[in-house]
């Protein structure tokens, strides 16, 4: 191995995980395993002051005797209910949105209504408009 461990590597290392390449390097490089040396010390630190943690608070703990406990079939009629009323709601909610879309739909219609009886009622199309004022002029001249 020509690179020093990462510290994925170490890790692994700690936790029993290493390749054979990795052992053998950690081995030969001084680096490598002080720096395991330092993890491995700073592990069973944590691990010896939880134990010693634990077994201090061991003794003081207790169960509390006085929490409010709600029945569990409560708890099922509650969900039960949640349940229905979601049901309900998704149906309805999902009608309105349906009614909104063919309004807003129904208003497009109109509209495009109103421009073609708009482009159908000309009597001439609206290149055409002043070729017609032209003629009315010279009809009512004559």
């Amino acid at each position: 191995m020509n690179q020093h461990l990462s510290s994925q590597q170490i890790s692994k290392w700690i936790a029993g995980e290493c390749t054979a390449e990795e052992r053998q390097h950690v081995e030969e490089c001084p680096e490598c395993r002080a720096e395991v040396v330092r993890c491995e010390s700073a592990v069973v630190t944590f691990r010896s002051s939880v134990r010693a943690w634990s077994s201090q608070v061991q003794g003081e703990w207790q169960p509390i005797e006085h929490a409010v406990r709600v029945p569990i079939h409560w708890v099922r009629w509650c969900l039960a209910a949640a349940a229905l009323v979601l049901m309900a709601a998704v149906p309805i909610q999902k009608s309105r949105l349906d009614r909104e879309r063919e309004a807003e739909l129904d208003r497009a219609d109109a509209l495009l209504m109103e421009r073609v009886d708009a482009a159908v009622s000309r009597a001439v199309p609206r290149p055409m408009e002043p070729l017609m004022r032209l003629i009315s002029i010279e009809g009512e001249v004559r």
